[in-house]
């Protein structure tokens, strides 16, 4: 079979670059579709990124984030292609987080779509997409590339070939990179003798979150615990800042909270600060309940959205302590330890393994021989 290409077509890592100073071997593309999904894959891509002789190249689709997603991709150093050049060449292997365009560009293709604390798979704008999946599978159907959708837990993979059996056949876990690298963080932390408490705040994207349920729980936890003996620290799920902006997301704060609150901006870590933290304040989204699954005391926002019976949301809400507006916050601050098994159980049936599984995932799709251990 010809190239799909035409003659006089110069490969992504030619043009414009010149000589290649590192041998490249294999060509990876990551297909980015919001800001939140980059975290996410930016995360599970750095299980190969180390592999000698494999580029990693990021992509964007045509859409509205296109330059918060700029912005992001910059921010972390990724190098770039656009997707115009993109859909025209072939990669050793894709890999998006949600089925929309996924599979124009050429290639082996993984997916890792998010699994909602309901149970859901889900696309970047958190509705279900199996639908979706099944119909990019029926399109990739007359192609030898092969294709994977990776998900957390056999929960979720189990569901998938229950509802949807041609997409379920293409579904192994991969375990949460999230989970994992914050496990690590955690064990790896150095405790700290004296000083401030830590409290960090999370709140995940839309009405039912912290920041769209409980404005107000910010303002509290500025204005009531005291500065001398807490440190304040907020992370905003990616999403947020992109529909919102950075600086009304600051006006409609507060001039306490501003003075008070660190923000993290998209892309910075907070695995160092969760693993630091004395106390979380968070919801029904994953960085909580990762947070959660790691022993960290944890305080919900009230009210707590009704969960899902046996979903992870679920045991979250089980495991944290929701805040009573009706009285002072500080005096809520009490915590007993208590366990957490079901909380990781519903987040990864692969704990600390998501690299090793990610590597041989990413190895076989790519026709790679040799040992994928890090």
């Amino acid at each position: 079979m010809g190239s799909p290409f035409p003659a006089d077509f110069t490969p992504w890592w030619t043009a414009g670059y010149g000589t290649p100073t590192c041998d490249v071997r294999r060509v990876v593309l990551v297909v980015v579709h919001s800001v939140a999904s980059a975290e996410r894959l930016y995360t599970a891509v750095r299980a190969i990124e180390e592999v000698p002789g494999l580029q990693v190249v990021f992509t964007r689709p045509p859409g509205p984030a296109e330059v918060p997603i700029g912005d992001f991709l910059a921010t972390i150093g990724a190098l770039t292609t656009p997707w115009e050049r993109a859909v025209r060449e072939r990669f050793d292997l894709v890999i998006a987080a949600a089925p929309a365009g996924a599979g124009r560009p050429n290639g082996a293709l993984l997916l890792l779509p998010e699994v909602s604390v309901d149970g859901e798979i889900v696309d970047q704008h958190g509705r279900c997409c199996v639908t979706a999946l099944t119909r990019l599978l029926d399109r990739r159907s007359s192609l030898t590339e092969p294709t994977l959708i990776g998900l957390p837990h056999l929960r979720a993979m189990t569901r998938l070939r229950a509802i949807a059996p041609q997409a379920g056949r293409h579904a192994v876990v991969v375990g949460d990179p999230g989970y994992d690298e914050l496990s690590d963080a955690c064990r790896n932390r150095v405790r700290t003798v004296g000083g401030r408490k830590l409290g960090l705040v999370l709140s995940a994207r839309g009405p039912e979150s912290l920041l769209g349920r409980s404005p107000a729980l910010l303002r509290r936890l500025a204005s009531e615990l005291p500065a001398r003996e807490v440190r304040l620290v907020c992370r905003l799920d990616a999403e947020v800042w992109t529909r919102h902006g950075r600086r009304q997301l600051l006006a409609w704060a507060g001039r306490t909270v501003r003075e008070r609150v660190e923000f993290l901006p998209p892309g910075h870590g907070w695995q160092e600060l969760a693993a630091a933290a004395d106390f979380i304040v968070g919801d029904h989204g994953h960085d909580t309940a990762r947070a959660a699954a790691t022993g960290k005391p944890l305080y919900l926002a009230n009210p707590v959205p009704k969960p899902v019976a046996g979903s992870l949301g679920e045991a979250v809400a089980d495991y944290g302590t929701i805040l009573d507006p009706a009285f002072p916050l500080a005096s809520q601050l009490r915590w007993k330890p208590r366990p957490t098994a079901r909380i990781a159980r519903r987040l990864t049936s692969a704990p600390g393994q998501s690299t090793s599984l990610l590597r041989r995932h990413c190895f076989r799709l790519m026709r790679l021989t040799g040992s994928p251990a890090h």
